[in-house]
């Protein structure tokens, strides 16, 4: 069987880079994901839902969001809102 989406909506982001630097835990199936900014410490908790797929929320900023991993890379990227705000993130697995 076919599926054909036809008048699809997309959106479109671009960033060189915000130089902004976080920590990422996976753990088993949970992740967790944080970075300081000008308001404090943001916290990001989850559970994987699929292999490689998890879906994360943020008490402090009432936020929702998604990441994905392809197996064997050192990318996440996914979904994010805060309240009113949304957008796209991509996060780059390094040790140091």
């Amino acid at each position: 069987m076919v599926s054909n989406w036809k008048r699809s909506p997309f959106a479109s982001y671009y960033n060189r880079g915000s130089g902004a630097e976080c920590k990422v835990r996976i753990d088993g199936s949970k992740i967790v994901l944080s970075y300081e900014q000008h308001d404090g410490l943001t916290i990001w908790e989850g559970e994987e839902v699929a292999p490689g797929h998890f879906k994360l929320t943020c008490a402090r900023k009432s936020g929702r969001a998604t990441l994905h991993r392809m197996p064997g890379e050192d990318l996440i990227d996914g979904y994010w809102t805060e309240g009113p705000n949304e957008g796209m993130w991509r996060i780059q697995l390094k040790d140091k």
